[in-house]
């Protein structure tokens, strides 16, 4: 059962978003000043957060890890209780036929992305998870995973760089950085996707691959080669438990 938000309290005066959004981004572990350097905490703050997160639940003190790495930081991995919340509701719960017809919306202004090619941006696959999928008639917000992939070729001479400069000036915004003009063209294809429904969660491909999934994970695969993405999950589980066993292994015999 995905979780609300809402009924998450505060956790070191940090609100529910914020620790999942520390979950989500640390993909399953984490060094303690990782916090710092991702989230701009100062060493003590990160230290109080990391700790309240493992009293809480959402966290365990993986020494295998910081004995193997010799690490002078504490190492911390998601917990099931963890893995839950990264995947928890921000959004009030919907009905049933309305986060059908939010899906349906989506799968729509997906075509539309798909079928002009002034988007520098094509959408090559989509599945949707989470609540959608669970037999509930009130649910959180639909998760999808996006795939995206790049009309433009990636040349050794750069001219990629002209195209996607050109469409973020076409676009009629300001941009502080060279970064933000060239990634541009993708967030305006999110942009379109997403279009400001707080129904529709969009998560990213390699978020949706690599997150950590409980035993009951399901998806459904609404756009691209359902064997290819099939392979693709049993592909990086296995790359997972494959150094989840090498780290155990070492931590007994180093």
């Amino acid at each position: 059962m995905t979780v609300d938000l809402a009924t998450v309290p505060p956790i070191a005066s940090e609100s529910a978003v914020r620790i999942r959004e520390i979950l989500r981004r640390s993909h399953g572990a984490f060094r303690e000043d990782w916090l710092s350097h991702s989230f701009r905490y100062d060493r003590r703050r990160a230290e109080e957060i990391a700790r309240a997160m493992e009293l809480a639940g959402y966290l365990r003190r993986d020494r295998e890890r910081e004995h193997r790495n010799n690490s002078p930081f504490p190492w911390y991995s998601t917990t099931d209780a963890g893995r839950d919340l990264t995947l928890a509701s921000a959004a009030k719960r919907i009905k049933r036929e309305t986060a059908m017809t939010a899906l349906s919306e989506f799968v729509k202004r997906v075509q539309l992305v798909n079928s002009n090619r002034n988007y520098l941006y094509s959408v090559r696959s989509v599945a949707v998870f989470g609540s959608f999928l669970q037999d509930s008639d009130r649910l959180g917000d639909v998760d999808v995973a996006v795939e995206l992939k790049s009309r433009v070729v990636f040349d050794h001479e750069h001219k990629w760089v002209e195209l996607f400069q050109q469409r973020a000036q076409d676009s009629g915004r300001s941009f502080s950085s060279f970064e933000e003009e060239i990634f541009w063209p993708r967030r305006e294809v999110l942009l379109v996707l997403k279009s400001r429904k707080r129904s529709i969660s969009i998560q990213s491909w390699r978020s949706f691959l690599e997150m950590e999934k409980s035993k009951n994970f399901r998806y459904k695969v609404l756009l691209g080669d359902a064997n290819e993405i099939r392979r693709e999950l049993t592909s990086v589980r296995r790359k997972q438990q494959r150094e989840s066993s090498a780290e155990r292994l070492e931590g007994r015999f180093s």
